[in-house]
Formats: C-alpha cells, sequence, structure tokens
C-alpha cells in the first residue's frame, strides 16, 4: 500500500512539472488604449486592463529573435502595419498615447509606451518601444542609468527566450 501511495505521488508530480512548461505563445506583446491605464495602476489592474480593453499584438510564436545586448527584437511574417503620424506604432498598429503590455502566461514583464513622435519629447512612460526596420523594433529607456541598473535587465524574460530559443547574437537583415 506505502508503494502505491508513493508510486501515484511521483506520478502527481510529474504531472504537475509537465504541465508548468511554457511555450512560445506564453509571451504576449498587448497594445492597450492609453486612457484603460493610470499611473496608479498595480500591475494585476493592468493585466486586466490588457486582457478586456487591449489586444494581442504579438506572441512568441511571431517572435524571428531577441537580441538582448540592443534589446532588439525582430519578427517573422509581419504582414500588416498601421501608419505612424503622431507617434505610437505601425508594427504594432499603436496610436500615440497608447501603452504596452509585455506578458509571460500571467506575469507583467514591462509595461511602457511608444516612441513620441518628436525626439525633443520624452515617452510616456519606459521602457518605451521604437520601431526599427521593417520588421524589428527596440525597446528603449530614455534616461542614463548606472551599470547593472538597466531596466530591461529582466532575467525571468532573459530565462525564457533562452528556454525557447529565441535569443539570437545577430538580426537578419532583409534582403
Amino acid at each position: 500500500m506505502k508503494h502505491l501511495i508513493a508510486f501515484f505521488a511521483v506520478l502527481m508530480l510529474l504531472f504537475s512539472f509537465s504541465g508548468c512548461k511554457k511555450t512560445k505563445e506564453d509571451l504576449k506583446f498587448y497594445v492597450v488604449p492609453g486612457e484603460a491605464v493610470t499611473a496608479s495602476m498595480g500591475d494585476s489592474a493592468i493585466l486586466s486592463a490588457a486582457k478586456a480593453e487591449g489586444r494581442v499584438a504579438f506572441t512568441g510564436e511571431d517572435l524571428a529573435g531577441w537580441l538582448w545586448e540592443e534589446h532588439r527584437v525582430q519578427l517573422r511574417n509581419v504582414a500588416v502595419k498601421g501608419g505612424q503620424t503622431d507617434g505610437g506604432s505601425p508594427l504594432f498598429q499603436a496610436a500615440a498615447g497608447d501603452y504596452f503590455v509585455l506578458t509571460v502566461g500571467n506575469r507583467i514583464i514591462y509595461t511602457g509606451s511608444f516612441a513620441p513622435a518628436n525626439g525633443s519629447v520624452k515617452a510616456l512612460k519606459n521602457p518605451y518601444i521604437q520601431d526599427g526596420a521593417d520588421d524589428t523594433f527596440y525597446l528603449l529607456v530614455d534616461r542614463k542609468y548606472a551599470e547593472g541598473e538597466d531596466p530591461r535587465a529582466n532575467t525571468y524574460l532573459y530565462d525564457y527566450l533562452v528556454e525557447q530559443q529565441l535569443l539570437v547574437s545577430a538580426i537578419q537583415e532583409a534582403e
């Protein structure tokens, strides 16, 4: 009887570990209308707003690679682009004043805004996303920081990207 109980306990442990494995679909970039986010909101409220009022712009499946040193992200199969006249992001189809929320599962990694249209104007919130070439974007901050204090240095995200084989040593330029 003790062996049977031990067997079932080990079996339950194995099932619980296998159910926790992350996939590329667990990473999500949400675009949330600016009016849905306030400075006083905590992570759980921001996540609720992202799921209720935002939309998923990209998942880990859409990423070709993440160059960690530059926080430059390359997308695969970019099919639809919006316009950009007053800030925001054509890649994300985000308007000026919109926010992004990056999650892995139900864990918020970053919340921020999109690059302003005028370089002299600061981003609404740090970090912020700035479009790069046709299929890349950067996760940036608009302030100086001491070594080791980069607000983008999230070890949970880094470990996830390693696990999903999304870290790259170079971005492939379009031909």
